[in-house]
């Protein structure tokens, strides 16, 4: 059997050997896995731990992980195999009884395994080439090597998780039949306390949230070629541990189910493929687990400068996910703005952990918009919420045209000249257009050989269809603002003829302005009869 672990390990030089025996006290030294946001830890005898900073204090992620207790590289985590007394095959000495290690906190199984090798680092934290660490230890009964448990953990630098991967290889001389499960007491971001979640996946998911910080921890399923869980639990430590060790003759250690209510809680997950099936001897079966730790990355926050009109819609849009990649979904996000224009409020994240923030600008300025991700649905940030924080600058809107004025004076004089006085409003184009009905000016010509039908906007005129009426003379001008504008428009020689015929003129001044910035022109229209003065008038 050594022969064997030997041979396995060829390539990684032997780093620590263990002695048979077991101990009566928990081991509280490990193998590490190094890189980051995780730091892992394989005990001797299997036991996982990871950890990370959280509010600048290292905490593990299994018990114990940190203050008010004392932080252990040796989690209380890790795989227990628990052996069935009713298959008649089974080895004597293994009937009854589960095997495990010590633990800090709870019971601990009724049997220990034997550590019997580490061996050195391998790897460079690659995804290509990730950290690798070996660990081998037996389960040892009445005094005879009836199981070699050969554990396989590994770590992509960068990543929220590590793998493992439990070979456990039976050099009885007779079949085993065996539950094995893989239990840990969660201290989730640095916290005992959690609520229960459940991911149906693929892959499953069960743990325990951070009841501070929201922040979620727990097992995930591998996909196949991997064997599938036979059942998962969350729910209290000691439950947990009661559930280990106790149930060895049980159908089912656990319930597929999680603890909605807060406690201090913990993981576990079974496989009963070998249970009542048995596994041959001299044969392996492998059962692997991806330790998840949702460590919070910064919101990314699209896009974090933008400048915007008073009036125009701004918008921010905001993923929220974790260092693995995966998704915060349906959490809010509380933001307030301070600036300009101030207000508070929340958004929620949809499936892809996506939210959008967006308001109206009605005060030119500066907007500085704070933001931060509230896992823990407090409505208050924490050290561990994700925050970031973008920044919208409100120009000025452009005036609206207005294309208004005042009339200061109109006149029209006796000779038939108009002059108009105006102040606008805004910068812009006056014009001023003088008509006169055609038939006032039309001249005598001989009667139409024949009658026709005239247009709506058509007068006849002795005999002949001419307009109603006959621009006589237009003038245009450059305006601005709350300046006066003088436009002086002269009479036409038709106007001054029939003046002096003594007719009576009436004239129509119509006064249009178009302001610069466009927009509709305000048009008014004055009328004036005009008659020339009699001579007699004029000398006096």
């Amino acid at each position: 059997m050594f022969r064997r672990v030997t041979a396995a390990l060829a390539p990684l030089v032997l780093l620590v050997s263990f002695t048979t025996s077991a101990g009566a006290e928990p081991d509280t030294t490990a193998s590490q896995l190094p890189g980051g946001p995780l730091t892992v830890y394989v005990g001797p005898r299997g036991q996982c731990q990871s950890s990370y900073v959280v509010n600048g204090t290292v905490d593990g992620n299994f018990f114990p992980g940190g203050a008010p207790y004392a932080f252990s590289p040796v989690g209380d985590c890790g795989l227990f195999l628990a052996f069935p007394a009713t298959a008649s095959e089974q080895p004597t000495a293994l009937r009854g009884k589960t095997f495990g290690f010590e633990k800090h906190a709870g019971p601990s199984p009724d049997a220990i395994y034997t550590p019997v090798s580490q061996a050195l680092l391998g790897g460079d934290g690659s995804a290509a080439n990730p950290y690798v660490q070996r660990t081998v230890f037996n389960v040892e009964a009445g005094g005879e090597e009836d199981v070699v448990v050969t554990e396989t953990t590994t770590y992509v630098d960068g990543a929220a998780q590590f793998s493992s991967t439990y070979a456990v290889e039976n050099v009885a001389k007779s079949p085993i039949y065996f539950r094995a499960m893989y239990a840990g007491d969660l201290f989730t971001d640095g916290n005992d306390q959690g609520v229960g979640v459940f991911l149906g996946g693929p892959p499953r998911f069960v743990g325990g949230q951070s009841s501070a910080s929201g922040v979620l921890g727990g097992l995930q399923e591998q996909p196949a070629p991997a064997l599938p869980w036979s059942a998962y639990e969350e729910l209290a430590f000691a439950d947990v541990w009661s559930r280990v060790t106790a149930t060895v003759e049980a159908e089912s250690a656990f319930k597929d189910a999680v603890e909605p209510n807060e406690v201090d809680d913990a993981v576990a997950v079974e496989w009963d493929q070998f249970r009542t099936a048995g596994l041959p001897s001299g044969q392996e079966a492998s059962f692997s687990i991806v330790n998840r730790t949702q460590v919070p990355a910064g919101l990314d926050v699209q896009p974090s400068q933008q400048t915007h009109t008073v009036g125009q819609t701004a918008a921010v849009t905001v993923t929220a996910a974790d260092t693995a990649g995966a998704p915060y979904a349906n959490r809010p996000i509380v933001y307030s703005i301070g600036g300009a224009n101030p207000k508070t409020g929340s958004v929620t994240t949809n499936a892809s952990g996506v939210a959008t923030i967006s308001y109206v600008g009605t005060v030119a300025g500066l907007d500085t918009m704070q933001l931060f991700l509230d896992l823990a649905g407090s409505g208050s940030p924490t050290p561990q919420h994700p925050a970031a924080s973008a920044q919208i600058a409100w120009a000025p809107a452009p005036p609206t045209p207005n294309s208004g004025y005042r009339v200061q004076s109109i006149h029209a004089s006796s000779n038939g000249t108009i002059t108009i006085a105006l102040v606008p409003r805004q910068d812009g184009t006056a014009l001023a257009e003088v008509s006169v009905p055609t038939a006032t000016i039309a001249r005598a010509t001989s009667a139409a050989k024949r009658q026709k039908r005239c247009a709506r906007n058509e007068t006849r005129i002795k005999g002949r269809c001419l307009p109603k009426t006959t621009v006589s003379g237009k003038v245009s001008a450059k305006g601005a603002a709350g300046v006066s504008l003088k436009l002086t428009v002269q009479p036409s020689r038709a106007i001054e003829a029939a003046l002096k015929h003594g007719k009576q003129v009436v004239l129509a001044a119509k006064l249009t302005y178009r302001s610069a910035l466009g927009g509709t022109p305000t048009a008014r229209t004055f009328h004036f009869t005009v008659k020339a003065q009699s001579r007699k008038k004029r000398r006096s």
